[in-house]
C-alpha cells in the first residue's frame, strides 16, 4: 500500500474516485496527522494544544479519511487509524483546557452528521464515566433544549454504557427526552448523507439506542404517551423505525429480563415482550371483579382500557408507517413479505402468568397471528390494511374477551372503540403530512464547494505533523490560517462532505493502468516542501 506522492507513482496520479489533486492531497494531510497525532511525536500537552489549533482552524485534520484510499490503504489500515485517533482525541479532551467551544468545532470538521461522527471516533478511545465520551455527552446533554441533534447524540453516549445510562438518565423525565429526542433524529436520519459504511454504522448505533432505551424502560414510556390523549405519535414512529424496520431485524439490544437482569435480545423480539407485557397490564388493570355483571366500566377500568386503545392505536399506526416508508422492502419478495408480517406477529398476545390475563391473550393472538399470515390472500391489493385492520380486532378482542368473562357491557365499543379511534385519528393526521416519505430518502452527497486554504501550506503542515517538527507545526498551521487572503472556508465541513458525496458517486476503479496514467500526466504537480 503505497503513498501515491512517492517517485514510484507518475507526476499527478490521481487515484480512482479521485478527480482533483487538491482533494488527495488534503485528505493525505488527513491521513498523515490522524498518524501524528496518535504516535508519540508530541507530548500530551503538545497533543491537547494540536487538538485545540486544529479545533478552530482545520477540524477536518481530526477525522480520518475513510475507504476512498481504498487504492492504496487495507481496510486494517482505515480501522487501525480510527482505533489510534479515537485514543489520542479522547485522552486530549478529558484534559480541562478543552472546553464545550473546542468540543463543537471539533464536531462542525465531521461533515454531515458531525456530532454523532465525533462521538463514534471518541468511542474507539472507549467510554464510561471519565472518559472523553463521558465529557463530550454531557455537553451536548446540558444544552439539549437547544436546536440540533445534540440530545440525541449524547443519549447515544449514553446508552452505549449501562453506568452513564443510569447515572445521566436516572429520572423518568430525561429518559422521555432522550427518547423523544433519538426518534427525532432517527426521523431526520442525518446520517443518510454520510458515505458507507459509516452511514449504516450510525443508523444502526442510533436505532440500537433507541431500541435499548425502550425495551429498559418500555413500560415507564408506553404508560406516558398513552395517559393523554393524542401523545402517541412519538410511540408509533419509533415503532415504525424499530420494530417494523427491516433493516434493523438482526440487531441486539439489551432488554431487561423478568427478574430485573438484563438479557441480549434481538430488537423485534425485545420490543415485543415490552409490547405484550404493557397489553397484559391493562388487562389485569382493568379485571374488575366487583363489576361481575354490570353495565359500563368503573373509572379504573376506564383509564386501563383507554390506555389499551391508545397503545393499539400506536402499534398499528407505527406499522402502517413502516409500510409506508419501506414498502418496496417489504414487498420485495415471499420471504420478506412473510419476514414482515412474522414481525408484526411479535408484538401480540399477553405475558404468562395465569388466570384471566392468558386465557384471553391466547384466544386473541391466536386469531390475530392466523390472519396476519394471510393478509396477502385477503386483501392482495392492500395487504397493509387487512394488516391494520388485524391489529385493531386483536386489541378489540382482548377487551371484548373481558367482557364476556365478566358479563360486562359497553367495554368494547362505548370505552375501547371511541379512544382507539380518536388516537388513530390523530395519529393518520401527522402520517398524511409525511405520508411516502422515508427516513431513507436519497440525501446522501452534500453539495458542498473545497476551498483549500494554501495547498502548499497544507503540505507542509502535514510534513511537520509526520516529522514531529514542533516549529515547522506552529509555522505551517499559521500558513494556512493566512492562506487565501486570511481566510478559511466558509463551511467547516465542506471537504468532508465532499469527501462522502465522491465515496458515493465514484464510478468502479479502471483497470486499465494506462487510462489512470493518462490521467495522471494532464493533472498538475504538487510541489513537495
Amino acid at each position: 500500500m503505497a503513498d501515491p506522492r512517492q517517485p514510484s507513482f507518475p507526476p499527478g496520479y490521481l487515484p480512482p474516485g479521485y478527480d482533483s489533486r487538491r482533494q488527495l492531497l488534503y485528505d493525505l494531510a488527513r491521513n498523515d496527522i490522524a498518524s501524528a497525532i496518535s504516535n508519540d511525536s508530541f507530548a500530551p500537552d503538545e497533543r491537547v494544544r494540536l487538538v485545540k489549533d486544529l479545533a478552530h482552524k482545520e477540524p477536518g485534520f481530526l477525522f480520518p479519511p475513510g475507504k476512498s484510499f481504498a487504492d492504496f490503504r487495507s481496510d486494517e489500515q482505515v480501522a487501525r487509524d480510527r482505533h489510534n485517533v479515537g485514543k489520542a482525541l479522547d485522552l486530549a479532551i478529558r484534559d480541562p483546557s478543552i472546553d464545550a467551544g473546542d468540543l463543537k468545532a471539533i464536531a462542525a470538521g465531521g461533515g454531515p452528521n458531525g456530532q454523532q461522527r465525533f462521538l463514534s471516533l471518541l468511542q474507539e478511545g472507549g467510554g464510561g464515566p471519565g472518559s472523553g465520551v463521558e465529557k463530550y455527552a454531557d455537553t451536548l446533554w446540558q444544552k439539549r433544549k437547544e436546536p440540533g441533534d445534540g440530545a440525541a447524540v449524547a443519549a447515544i453516549a449514553y446508552m452505549s454504557d449501562p453506568t452513564l445510562r443510569d447515572a445521566k438518565l436516572g429520572s423518568a423525565p430525561e429518559r422521555r427526552e432522550a427518547f423523544e429526542a433519538l426518534v427525532a433524529f432517527n426521523e431526520q436520519a442525518p446520517y443518510a448523507k454520510m458515505s458507507e459504511p459509516e452511514a449504516s454504522q450510525m443508523k444502526r448505533q442510533s436505532l440500537a439506542a433507541a431500541a435499548t432505551l425502550f425495551a429498559q424502560h418500555g413500560p415507564e414510556l408506553i404508560d406516558a404517551y398513552t395517559t393523554n390523549p393524542g401523545a402517541t405519535t412519538p410511540l408509533s414512529k419509533f415503532f415504525s423505525q424499530t420494530m417494523y424496520n427491516p433493516d434493523a431485524k438482526d440487531l441486539t439490544v439489551q432488554a431487561k429480563a423478568a427478574d430485573g437482569s438484563t438479557v441480549a435480545k434481538d430488537l423485534p423480539s425485545a420490543i415485543g415482550d415490552v409490547l405484550k407485557q404493557a397489553a397484559t397490564e391493562r388487562i389485569k388493570g382493568a379485571d374488575v371483579s366487583d363489576r361481575q355483571g354490570q353495565d359500563g366500566p368503573s373509572r379504573a377500568q376506564e383509564r386501563e382500557l383507554t390506555k389499551l386503545a391508545r397503545l393499539g392505536a400506536a402499534v398499528t399506526g407505527g406499522a402502517v408507517m413502516a409500510w409506508d416508508t419501506y414498502k418496496d422492502k417489504i414487498q420485495a419478495n415471499d420471504e420478506s413479505r412473510k419476514g414482515f408480517m412474522d414481525t408484526v406477529g411479535k408484538g401480540i398476545g399477553l405475558m404468562p402468568g395465569g388466570g384471566l390475563a392468558k386465557e384471553i391473550g391466547e384466544g386473541a393472538a391466536k386469531l390475530a397471528l392466523d390472519k396476519l399470515s394471510r393478509v396477502y390472500v385477503t386483501d392482495p391489493k392492500a395487504p397493509e390494511a387487512a394488516m391494520s385492520d388485524t391489529l385493531n380486532q386483536y386489541y378489540a378482542g382482548l377487551v371484548e374477551s373481558l367482557a364476556n368473562k365478566r358479563q360486562q357491557s359497553g367495554l368494547t365499543t362505548d370505552t375501547f372503540g371511541q379512544a382507539y379511534q380518536q388516537e388513530m385519528d390523530r395519529i393518520n393526521q401527522k402520517r398524511a403530512l409525511t405520508h411516502g416519505k422515508s427516513a431513507e430518502a436519497d440525501v446522501r452527497g452534500v453539495d458542498a464547494p473545497v476551498q483549500l486554504a494554501g495547498l502548499d501550506a497544507v503540505d507542509r503542515l502535514s510534513a511537520a505533523m509526520r516529522d514531529g517538527d514542533r516549529s515547522a507545526y506552529r509555522q505551517g498551521l499559521a500558513a494556512l490560517a493566512a492562506g487565501d487572503g486570511g481566510q478559511l472556508r466558509d463551511n467547516a465541513a465542506a471537504t468532508v462532505a465532499e469527501q462522502d458525496k465522491r465515496a458515493k458517486d465514484a464510478p468502479a476503479p479502471n483497470p486499465d493502468q494506462n487510462v489512470q496514467v493518462a490521467q495522471a500526466e494532464t493533472a498538475p504537480t504538487i510541489r513537495r516542501a
